[in-house]
């Protein structure tokens, strides 16, 4: 294998399974013979393969590898293989995983390794596709040094964080974080696969803050599970977890607190009186050291979504805070981590909750509009499950979670949505348990698909922990 001076190796893997195929990847061959700074030094057989993935019914593809000497840079080689493509037919943008008149893929580019929007290097699917590794293996390419993406990279430094999310964001990515506590579950798998939709590229954070939890509060106790959750966030497909110590968060030295003011008031603040502070200071750390441009967060912690709302806001983060709807168990329970404390008693019932705002909103949908009655409905059918001890129940402005005043309703106020948010204590069984829950009136109760909370109904990085 003889290559000169300025020039690299490259393989690209071709594939057709429309038209000819066999002509559509010769061709293709010729093609970049005739590229000025590309060299054809040598390509495997061509293979018959099944499509791998989901996608519509379509025919087999021919797939094969091509060795090449060039002097492109990998983006201009990339940029290269997209113009032979839409020669060949190819509608670009393609739908992921549909029939394709011709396929290039830059597999490797020398030793260099790129994370971006538009093109990773090494491939991230090359070591799992048999049609690239047979190939590879036929030309007796020595694949030992080449990066074998499996992704979520687990990392537990701000600085590490920090340059990962950095060349991300120079690659030209979107970033979506969905910070949690772990312990995770399918309402925390709902923001992530969310995100995964929505963003480039996906870091979730399981941190325990110790910052939001006070005097004689469960921080020791809180369920734990990293091993667990990671494979979660494997199968949901995000690209990272940050995973920090209490240490690599704060140093001994640690002594910012950031206060939300009145949107931290009243409710969970009056409960648990350091608790948004704590919230609000561990997600700002984490606004900064990520640099996101969309931030995950689940409805079940209402009045946590607010604060973050609140300190994005105010401290001009530039970052969209995405608000994801609660995932319910089938009975109705909101999903939380710490619903696993619940004992077999406590567990039937805990649906009071859900039970009381499903009450709620049927009578605000029949036109119920005094803010004391519907209160009233709330605290009576919770009243019914004598395990269950009351810690509020509150009518809130949907579009800021202001308090609102005695009487009716006014038109405008319920036009722009109210949202009653109750918290239970369950005390009886050998763990006391605390749930929260919410609902915009109107909206329903049952069957909810969202997501809990990402920093939510136990996630925010530390978020709320419901």
């Amino acid at each position: 294998m003889q290559i000169e001076p300025g020039e690299t190796i490259a393989y690209l893997g071709l594939g057709s399974n429309e038209g000819d195929r066999a002509a559509a990847l010769e061709q293709a061959l010729v093609a970049l013979e005739r590229t000025p700074g590309v060299r054809l030094l040598r390509r495997s057989t061509w293979v018959e393969t099944e499509l791998v993935g989901d996608g519509p019914a379509q025919g087999t593809f021919l797939n094969g590898v091509a060795e090449l000497a060039t002097r492109l840079a990998p983006v201009a080689l990339l940029a290269i293989c997209k113009e032979l493509e839409r020669a060949a037919g190819r509608t670009l943008p393609a739908a992921r995983n549909h029939p394709r008149p011709l396929d290039l893929d830059v597999l490797a580019h020398g030793s260099v390794t790129i994370d971006s929007r538009e093109l990773t290097v090494p491939h991230r699917e090359w070591h799992r596709r048999e049609f690239v590794t047979a190939p590879l293996a036929e030309l007796g390419v020595d694949t030992a040094t080449w990066r074998r993406w499996e992704p979520p990279q687990v990392l537990g430094t701000a600085a590490g964080l920090a340059a990962l999310t950095t060349n991300w964001r120079t690659g030209g990515c979107s970033i979506g974080l969905v910070p949690t506590m772990g312990a995770l579950h399918a309402g925390h798998r709902s923001l992530i696969d969310r995100a995964r939709r929505e963003c480039d590229r996906v870091a979730v954070t399981i941190f325990v803050n110790p910052l939001q939890f006070g005097a004689g509060e469960d921080l020791a106790a809180y369920p734990r599970g990293l091993e667990r959750d990671v494979a979660l966030c494997r199968e949901a497909g995000a690209d990272a977890v940050f995973t920090p110590s209490p240490e690599a968060m704060y140093d001994p030295g640690f002594a910012s607190r950031i206060r939300v003011g009145h949107a931290a008031s009243g409710m969970e603040g009056a409960e648990r009186p350091e608790h948004f502070e704590g919230v609000a200071t561990v997600v700002a750390k984490l606004l900064a050291i990520a640099r996101p441009d969309r931030a995950y967060f689940g409805e079940k912690d209402a009045q946590q979504l607010a604060v973050i709302r609140r300190l994005v806001r105010d401290l001009g983060f530039p970052v969209t805070v995405v608000p994801c709807a609660i995932v319910r168990e089938a009975d109705g329970l909101a999903m939380s981590s710490r619903n696993i404390y619940l004992d077999a008693a406590d567990r039937v019932a805990s649906t009071v909750l859900c039970r009381a705002l499903r009450r709620v909103d049927a009578a605000f949908v029949a036109g119920e509009r005094d803010h004391g009655t519907l209160v009233q409905l709330a605290r009576d059918e919770i009243a019914t499950e004598p395990r269950g001890v009351i810690d509020y129940v509150e009518l809130r402005s949907e579009t800021d979670l202001t308090e609102l005043p005695a009487g009716a309703i006014a038109a405008d106020v319920a036009a722009a949505g109210v949202r009653m948010l109750v918290a239970v204590r369950f005390a009886r069984g050998p763990r006391p348990v605390r749930l929260l829950d919410n609902l915009r009136l109107g909206a329903g109760c049952a069957g909810d698909a969202g997501a809990d909370v990402g920093a939510g109904s136990d996630s925010a990085a530390a978020g709320t922990d419901a």
